[in-house]
């Protein structure tokens, strides 16, 4: 009932995955970089320069200022956005004043 192995009427699909995987993910992470960007602009911050946050708290932070990646496609309210500069996460309500400092 079934071809015979070497029928050459049967063939395998064969996709090379390894030839554009590079720009592909190259590319994936230039979107993201962009996509958060321009959240990052709607928020009203400064996401991927370099900053001074100082907290409510009290508590400076200097460095590059980064929405939280894994708040991405999670932000529903501009008070409940997660930021993150070097190994502190913070919201987006807790900052007394951002400034850019590059």
């Amino acid at each position: 009932m079934g071809m015979p192995p070497g029928d050459a009427s049967v063939r395998q699909l064969a996709f090379d995955f390894a030839a554009n995987i590079t720009d592909g993910v190259s590319l994936w992470r230039e979107q993201r970089q962009e996509a958060l960007r321009r959240l990052g602009i709607e928020l009203g911050f400064p996401v991927g320069a370099h900053c001074e946050i100082e907290l409510k708290s009290g508590l400076v932070l200097r460095g590059r200022l980064f929405l939280r990646e894994d708040d991405f496609f999670s932000v529903a309210r501009r008070d409940s956005a997660m930021l993150r500069i070097e190994n502190v996460d913070f919201s987006i309500a807790e900052i007394a004043s951002c400034i850019r400092i590059d």
